[in-house]
């Protein structure tokens, strides 16, 4: 039975979902609503019309092509509003309200991450922060996979932390789902599948649950959810594909003059394209040329990787290279204002994350809220520096710095009380 202080919470966070909703819908009316479909939008809303025409995952623009350019579920998730809306003409506006709605429940996960870690107090401040920090809200109001990979990391570590309070095969069959579906969002969140089975290992032997079939119940939901997709793409294109054939147009255009050279550390898709690619290819052998002539022009430049791999780590974390990281979200639909908001916003909240990070007790939950900083550094390292790459890791940062909040009040409280 919820008591008065769960249903005072729940009303408190009902209130910052409002707000979020708010702060979201404005970007979609007022900012965004006549923009066309940027950079990756534009597959993400054309591949759900397709799919709403019963074409599933063919090119949006190849007649008859099989397309797998990004996995699938952000995709598949637009599809059926796609489907409703095509007829009204507002299709695009229908999906980014999806997104918004998508972003909306992941507020409500946050505040209950944050609730576990540090108590009521900390969840509405963690959700009020996801509800006015830019380098969410944003994604939630563009047709990207961002909003869904978002949500899918706040589940995640929510599941993660539960496991380890209370070890069941369900919920460690729950992590292995969740960890296949962030990889049919993002296919690089398929790296948090080693951080999840040691949480795991570690959880079991020291709560007498058996390793190996809390293991075992990981691998194969993982398994479970991924197999349909990657067993369809091996009968659909010539070559070999697993969760995208994106990789290859990654890795060229991570690997070529203008990004060791002119603009450092940053993407470019002209590089990709600048593969010759035999005419009839299709996706798959593509990327595997892209992919080669990327790899061979990392290991005939491997002396100057150290200083792209710098710059690459100084512009995810907002520091420097400020006019080619707005140019580069302007080109996906984010307003530099946005950006340099956002920016602003984080290293703001950074110093507050630290004094939330000294502030917990826990030593599991501090290791929690900074599990997907790997994943986020070695996706930097290895292919691109987008800022809305950091968004896994910024999950953490926003219930560490709600800690924060709570710590440095608490502690204003008592000083002024001893007065």
């Amino acid at each position: 039975m919820a008591t008065d202080v769960d249903r005072r919470w729940w009303a408190e966070l009902g209130l910052v979902v409002g707000l979020g909703a708010l702060v979201r819908l404005l970007f979609v009316f007022v900012v965004a609503r006549h923009d066309e479909p940027l950079g990756d939008q534009l597959f993400y809303s054309a591949q759900a019309l397709t799919n709403a025409r019963g074409n599933w995952f063919e090119q949006p623009f190849v007649s008859g092509a099989p397309a797998a350019d990004h996995p699938p579920l952000t995709s598949a998730l637009l599809t059926p509003i796609t489907w409703i809306s095509e007829s009204t003409g507002s299709f695009i506006t229908a999906q980014r309200l999806m997104m918004v709605l998508v972003g909306m429940v992941a507020i409500v996960l946050v505040a209950m991450i944050g609730r576990r870690v540090g108590g009521g107090r900390v969840g509405v401040i963690a959700a009020a922060i996801t509800a006015v920090y830019a380098n969410v809200w944003v994604n939630d109001g563009l047709v990207m996979a961002e909003s869904p990979a978002f949500l899918l990391v706040a589940a995640t570590t929510l599941v993660a932390l539960m496991f380890r309070d209370v070890p069941t095969l369900a919920r460690a069959t729950m992590l292995g789902t969740l960890v296949g579906s962030m990889a049919l969002t993002r296919a690089e969140l398929l790296l948090a599948l080693p951080l999840v089975l040691v949480l795991v290992t570690v959880t079991a032997r020291s709560r007498r649950l058996s390793t190996w079939k809390s293991v075992t119940a990981v691998v194969v939901a993982a398994v479970v959810v991924l197999l349909p997709w990657v067993a369809w793409n091996q009968t659909r294109f010539t070559e070999s594909v697993f969760l995208s054939t994106n990789d290859g147009l990654t890795v060229a255009g991570a690997n070529c003059d203008r990004t060791y050279f002119d603009d450092v550390g940053s993407w470019d898709i002209w590089c990709a394209y600048d593969v010759e690619v035999p005419e009839g290819a299709d996706a798959s052998e593509a990327s595997s040329l892209m992919r080669r002539e990327g790899l061979r022009y990392l290991t005939e430049h491997a002396g100057r990787f150290p200083v792209v791999v710098a710059a690459r780590v100084a512009r995810v974390m907002s520091v420097g290279y400020f006019g080619s990281v707005n140019a580069a979200g302007e080109a996906e639909g984010r307003p530099s204002w946005v950006s340099i908001l956002g920016a602003v916003q984080f290293w703001l909240l950074v110093p507050l994350a630290v004094v939330g990070f000294r502030s917990i007790d826990r030593r599991f939950h501090r290791l929690a809220l900074l599990a997907f900083w790997p994943v986020v550094l070695v996706t930097v390292v290895a292919a691109n520096a987008y800022v809305r790459f950091r968004l896994p890791a910024e999950l953490g940062v926003v219930v560490l710095a709600a800690c924060g909040v709570v710590a440095l009040s608490e502690r204003s409280r008592l000083s002024s009380a001893s007065r």
